[in-house]
């Protein structure tokens, strides 16, 4: 290109406009490849994903490793990190000891036992951390749901709270705030009840580095919420709603509910469907819908039940976070105080709480 530039200005320099410049630039050939495997490549893929897929069920799914397998495994760091994470302070000792399970100190005593080495390790296990950890929770649980729903029996408070307090419940919230990785146990992937041992035991450690009124706040902000989207009716099934409906009523110094056919549709089909209403003292109260008449009027019982319990489906969402602040107080006096049980319920009894 410099010569062809020299070549192009000497032409120019002496008149020379009349001289043919050849390029002494020499095209590239550019010849087209095409990607192809070969024939054997496919059908060996297939085999190889067969094979990998009777070995995943053989084993019940693909193995997994744990974190502290990798090589940039830092478990001083991730300890750091999950404090973090949290958006709490935590004592290193407490924290440490919350997700250390009795089978990891045991197994590594027996290892260090084989190879001839001072098994006494200065490790803490959970055990003693779970156990006040899961009363903390049953008492926070209480104590919002209590203050929250005010005007439903202990019966249906009990009910929320059994789901909170359920292993399936707590088994999800350990992990999804990663406590997977951070347990030290002798099984992995961890068992269903090592998640739940160590979340109790990371709510005792919190009450103890930051106190319980933190620790009541952190179950509330990954615990109660798990009640969002729940329809909390479904949680509890009374055994008769429509005596537990005559009752209230009596109680109430009303009249008997009196159950009417308001429309129905299909009723020689299998498709088949009944409304009834259900009438005190020829006031509407609610009304539900069945296959037959028997359960359309136990559904309206149902429906007048969510009534006076302000449980219907419209009824406001539940408060968390900051909405919470103003009444915490009366959530920590609520824990021990149960609200009216369905047998003595009555609405003059039922006092508000404002949010």
């Amino acid at each position: 290109m410099a010569a062809l530039w020299k070549t192009c200005q000497q032409c120019l320099r002496y008149g020379l406009s009349n001289v043919p410049i050849y390029s002494s630039i020499a095209a590239v050939n550019v010849i087209s490849k095409r990607n192809f495997k070969p024939h054997w490549v496919a059908p060996t893929l297939r085999e190889l994903k067969r094979r990998k897929d009777i070995e995943d069920e053989r084993s019940g799914g693909p193995k997994i490793f744990h974190r502290s397998t990798f090589l940039e495994w830092n478990y001083d760091a991730e300890i750091f990190a999950f404090s973090n994470r949290l958006g709490e302070k935590f004592n290193d000792s407490s924290l440490r000891a919350a997700l250390t399970h009795a089978s990891y100190i045991e197994r590594e005593t027996a290892r260090l036992s084989d190879i001839g080495v001072d098994s006494k390790l200065q490790l803490q296990d959970n055990e003693a951390l779970s156990l006040e950890g899961g009363e903390m929770i049953s008492k926070f649980i209480n104590g919002y749901l209590r203050a929250v729903f005010t005007q439903v029996p202990e019966e249906l408070i009990r009910a929320m709270h059994d789901f909170l307090t359920s292993t399936s419940t707590l088994e999800t919230v350990a992990k999804h705030i990663g406590l997977g990785d951070l347990m030290l146990c002798a099984d992995f992937p961890c068992k269903a009840e090592t998640y739940v041992k160590s979340f109790k035991a990371i709510v005792a450690a919190l009450a103890e580095s930051s106190g319980e009124e933190r620790a009541r706040i952190f179950v509330q902000d990954v615990v109660v919420t798990q009640l969002y989207g729940q329809d909390v009716n479904e949680l509890w099934n009374p055994v008769d709603p429509v005596g537990n409906l005559t009752a209230i009523l009596k109680r109430e110094g009303k009249a008997e509910p009196e159950f009417r056919l308001i429309r129905q549709a299909g009723s020689n089909s299998i498709l088949a469907v009944y409304y009834v209403g259900v009438y005190s003292d020829k006031d509407f109260i609610a009304e539900g819908a069945g296959e037959s008449l028997e359960v359309a009027k136990d559904m309206a019982a149902r429906e007048a039940l969510k009534h006076f319990f302000h449980t219907e489906d419209s009824m406001r969402a539940l408060p968390f976070g900051r909405q919470l602040k103003n009444i915490q107080s009366k959530i920590a006096q609520l824990e021990n105080q149960p609200n009216l049980p369905l047998s003595e319920w009555i609405s003059e009894k039922v006092t508000s709480v404002g949010h």
